[in-house]
């Protein structure tokens, strides 16, 4: 009988009863890999979010394995830093249940869309030494053309990349490439998030993938892995 790698995959939420929550939770379900299990972290919501989420991990009990977990930080305000400050502490609380068990840590932006077989495009690169790494996240403008979406946490040599090419210098379209920092959707070993003292703080991934560059890890990027960030669910927010 084959035997699997277990992967726990993140999401957060937080105030999603009205932004498609039932698509964007049946499609973080609908990932393809045998050994997956889901941690859902409902940070500070006044809405029925948790509720709404409770019901359809109900449904899928017991083929799927999904924890479901509120969070309260008490952190107030919408503006980036503060949302960064308040995302890290729902995303370090996250972290704490990683288990013995889990050889890998899967992080995905509970409103992105992504292929079904997303865990085994990732451990294909993780079998080959790309480990830690993530996908491409595109933003729809129109039904032809998208543009990059995550500059604020994709960068390389201090510099961040741009929504439109040639996006950055390191930047090669037609094979994996290493950067400084990601985020949006990514993977790393379990080992590594284990770490005394690695978490999420006030640059949220960024100090995560700092940390893990202290322990010598490479970072890479596929540039093939398209993962959408949907217009309809975006909010622009400047750059801090």
């Amino acid at each position: 009988m084959k035997t699997y790698p277990q992967v726990m995959q993140l999401s957060l939420w937080r105030n999603d009863s009205n932004r498609d929550l039932e698509f964007r939770a049946r499609h973080l379900l609908s990932k393809s890999f045998p050994a997956l299990r889901w941690v859902w972290v409902v940070g500070d919501s006044d809405d029925d979010t948790y509720q709404r989420l409770l019901a359809i991990i109900n449904e899928v009990r017991p083929w799927r394995h999904v924890d479901l977990i509120r969070h309260t930080t008490d952190i107030p305000g919408d503006d980036p830093p503060q949302r960064r400050k308040r995302l890290s502490a729902s995303a370090n609380f996250g972290l704490s249940l990683l288990s013995a068990e889990d050889d890998y840590f899967l992080m995905h932006e509970s409103d992105l869309r992504s292929p079904v077989d997303l865990v085994e495009r990732f451990l294909d690169h993780a079998a080959a030494g790309r480990c830690p790494v993530a996908g491409w996240p595109i933003l729809p403008v129109n039904a032809t053309q998208a543009l990059f979406y995550d500059i604020w946490a994709y960068r390389k040599d201090g510099v961040m990349f741009t929504n439109f090419p040639p996006y950055h210098v390191c930047y090669n379209a037609d094979a994996p490439f290493e950067v400084d920092s990601f985020g949006s959707c990514w993977l790393a070993e379990a080992g590594d998030m284990r770490q005394a003292g690695i978490r999420f703080a006030e640059l949220a991934v960024l100090d995560i993938c700092a940390q893990l560059r202290e322990m010598g890890r490479r970072l890479w990027v596929d540039p093939k892995l398209t993962i959408v960030q949907p217009a309809a669910l975006w909010e622009c927010h400047p750059i801090t």
